[in-house]
């Protein structure tokens, strides 16, 4: 009997350690459509391509990467004029600056290691603004993600034969609209750097 028992119980330890270590493994692998992110009214989905395969980033809000694809192995890139799924002016005005400060972070880039030509990129990035917002009222005075411009941004990678590289969503914030653009250009850029 006493066998039995303590079977059973180094059967309970073991099943909890695995659920343990498969824990943590399941919350980094969230799924963007199962985020609040992707409940947001005002944040349309309507730009990039796989909106269910994006998942938890590293620096990056939410990434999507094609298996077996190495960053590196690309040399040049081009880099697209950014369009804006919102139809408020704010968004239009944040997208007029996406191209400009990607380009800066990525020759800032000794990782990637990328060299930006206008066109026949190895590499074609667009880019999409869903929502850019500025505080209004009291809203600096009270805090919190809407106290500073902020910005959401989409990024699409494709290669020359026009298959998807990777895929980026982002929401980031600043002392204005541009700062919040070039504040999440940066963090894309490093989690490009890592490639997830």
């Amino acid at each position: 009997m006493y066998t039995i028992t303590r079977r059973y119980a180094l059967l309970s330890l073991a099943s909890l350690f695995a659920l343990a270590v498969s824990v943590p493994a399941a919350a980094s692998s969230k799924k963007f459509t199962e985020s609040d992110d992707a409940k947001q009214n005002d944040e349309p989905q309507e730009y990039l391509k796989d909106y269910d395969k994006l998942t938890k980033g590293n620096e990056a809000d939410w990434v999507y990467f094609t298996e077996g694809v190495d960053l590196k192995s690309f040399k040049t890139v081009s880099l697209k004029t950014w369009g804006t799924t919102n139809k408020h002016s704010r968004s239009k005005h944040a997208a007029e600056s996406g191209p400009e400060y990607l380009e800066q972070w990525i020759k800032r880039s000794k990782k990637l290691g990328w060299q930006v030509v206008k066109d026949g990129g190895d590499l074609r990035i667009e880019g999409n603004v869903f929502n850019a917002w500025e505080p209004s009222g009291g809203a600096r005075v009270w805090g919190g993600w809407a106290a500073n411009p902020g910005v959401g941004m989409e990024l699409v990678a494709k290669d020359k034969s026009g298959k998807t590289i990777f895929e980026i969503r982002h929401k980031a914030k600043g002392s204005t609209l541009e700062d919040a653009v070039e504040n999440g250009l940066e963090k894309i850029v490093k989690t490009l750097e890592v490639g997830k």
